[in-house]
């Protein structure tokens, strides 16, 4: 397959100008690097015939962003499963590892085998819990154990890196897991084809697998690496373009009148974003939002911190209709500004997500909403809500 090599060495080059910005030992320190020793230590403790099945795969698997988030744990359910279920658990997870089968068929049948075990699960406590496990976390498990054969997909950026050297890229509706891991395979080789011809990717390979076991000789987790990171800059780069976007820019009485306040003194905004982002999550269920809604969840696992080609999505939830919610946060004062960013939104999952014509619709969340994205909202009220929140302390006895 020989595909658009000018626009993989263009994806290439926005890589490497990242790491020559940042340099190789933060890259490694302060983004990437724990991903590399995640496998190494995998690799360590990983014995699929461990008498106590859960605690061996609570040592194997780190909780880092590789299989969590501040919401949803896959990993937690896997270690639900082996100490409730350990031999049905046991058994999945052999299956997934048996490599005289074919690999895209073990993909999809471990999603379902850990879907059937959920169903069981919970109707025997009665509960709606969800697996989380799909295939992001099934082909990291795959990468896990046999590093230089697998990729580790996470689907959101994977798919932008297909659409950016073959605009026509798509995943067929109702693609099996396994099937989708083959679709994205023929262009993870083209990218490490094009990488073991690049000699400014061994130092970075050396300086991630440093003191490691694991060395990344197949480029595999390299390669992973470049299109993870990648995507995620050409997404901001792509958002920063487009945030200027609104239906109808404020008035300059508006503007002129606005009035600006040392934000960084008032207590009840978060001191970050991503503060805000994660209390929001962990707490979703008591949050009251107007309305019921539920985060959106694919492939990928939940959609948090969602990557699109038009930028980076905070929060993707779905309401009780199963109509689409944009949520953007932005946790101090805002300008008209942040409207654009929702709307560039909104637009790119009606035309990729909503393919039975659900609903779009948007919620901007933030600290203090200004006079101009107050006056901006107005021109598209019932497609986009402004909220604004407030962080209060309840303390109790103990």
């Amino acid at each position: 397959m020989n595909l658009n090599q000018d626009k993989i060495a263009s994806w290439f080059q926005e890589y490497i100008k990242h790491i020559d910005n940042i340099s190789i030992e933060n890259h490694v320190s302060q983004e990437e690097g724990y991903k590399f020793a995640s496998v190494d230590n995998f690799n360590t403790h990983f014995d699929i015939d461990a008498l106590d099945l859960s605690s061996m795969l609570e040592k194997s698997i780190l909780n880092n962003n590789l299989v969590s988030s501040a919401h949803f744990l896959p990993r937690n359910m896997l270690l639900i499963y082996a100490r409730d279920n350990p031999e049905e658990t046991r058994e999945i997870l052999r299956n997934l590892f048996d490599e005289t089968k074919d690999v895209y068929s073990r993909i999809t049948d471990s999603i379902e085998a850990f879907s059937i075990l959920n169903e069981t699960r919970n109707a025997k406590i009665d509960e709606k819990a969800n697996t989380y496990i799909g295939l992001r976390f099934i082909s990291l498990l795959l990468s896990f154990r046999f590093p230089d054969k697998y990729n580790a997909l996470k689907p959101a950026e994977w798919k932008f890196f297909a659409r950016y050297i073959n605009p026509e890229f798509s995943i067929p509706k109702h693609t099996s897991a396994g099937e989708q891991y083959k679709l994205y395979e023929l262009y993870i080789e083209l990218l490490r084809e094009y990488l073991k011809t690049r000699t400014e990717i061994e130092p970075i390979r050396k300086a991630l697998t440093k003191n490691l076991t694991f060395e990344d000789r197949s480029l595999r987790w390299i390669t992973q690496d470049v299109i993870y990171v990648t995507s995620k800059l050409l997404s901001k780069k792509n958002s920063k373009q487009e945030e200027n976007i609104v239906v109808q820019q404020p008035s300059n009485e508006d503007i002129e009148s606005e009035i600006i306040t040392d934000l960084e003194e008032d207590t009840g905004f978060m001191p970050l974003e991503k503060y805000l982002e994660d209390y929001i999550l962990k707490n979703w269920n008591i949050i009251d939002f107007g309305e019921k809604l539920s985060i959106y969840q694919d492939d990928d696992g939940p959609a948090q911190q969602y990557t699109t080609e038009v930028g980076i999505i905070d929060i993707l939830a779905k309401d009780a209709d199963g109509n689409f919610v944009v949520i953007e946060l932005k946790r101090a004062e805002s300008k008209y500004h942040v409207l654009g960013q929702v709307l560039n939104y909104m637009t790119w999952v009606r035309e990729n997500l909503a393919t039975n014509n659900e609903g779009v619709r948007g919620m901007i969340i933030v600290g203090r909403a200004d006079k101009t994205l107050k006056s901006a909202v107005k021109e598209v009220q019932g497609k986009v809500t402004l909220k604004e929140y407030r962080m209060r302390m309840t303390l109790i006895n103990s």
